[in-house]
């Protein structure tokens, strides 16, 4: 599920609006858990965990980065704060596929950061006009030369007697 990427690219016209470290769980089919640095954008809610590749390849060429989750603010459903039995309350994220808990420092602003970046976003475009089509169709009557029958141009036969129009 994790796929190895750049740290976190922006798209055209998107910004960083909060980052935070962070510790996810239950992502997934695997139920990931891992801790690593949630971003939340203008379009997107982020989460990304950095690979240990071991010691020295960790000083000579840097860490790579996973993205472990990647969800559009148009899939997130609810952001809620959900407080634990034992330890501290998490923010839980229910998305269109899974519900991702996190452990962050101050789980209240980031719900409200997300709420606020959910309703500030740009409505979906509007459906264009509908185009109606009206096909027309022109019948054409011809007369049955043996029985003087009226009959669509088109079936070739007359519809009284049977022969050729």
């Amino acid at each position: 599920m994790p796929r190895l990427v750049r740290p976190m690219l922006l798209h055209p016209g998107e910004s960083k609006l909060r980052s935070s470290y962070a510790v996810i769980e239950g992502y997934g089919p695997e139920s990931y858990r891992g801790a690593g640095v949630l971003y939340l954008t203008t379009h997107r809610l982020l989460f990304e965990s950095s690979v240990s590749g071991g010691f020295v390849r960790g000083i000579v060429r840097g860490r790579d980065t996973v993205t472990v989750m990647e969800a559009p603010l148009t899939h997130v459903r609810n952001v809620f704060v959900r407080q634990g039995r034992l330890g501290r309350a998490r923010l839980q994220v229910e998305l269109t596929a899974g519900r991702p808990a996190f452990d962050v420092l101050d789980p209240e602003a980031w719900t409200a950061a997300i709420a606020t970046a959910k309703h500030s976003m740009p409505p979906p475009p509007a459906a264009g006009p509908v185009a109606t089509y009206t096909f027309e169709r022109q019948v054409v009557k011809v007369r049955c030369r043996y029985c003087g029958t009226l009959g669509n141009e088109v079936d070739g036969r007359c519809p009284s007697c049977g022969a050729a129009l």
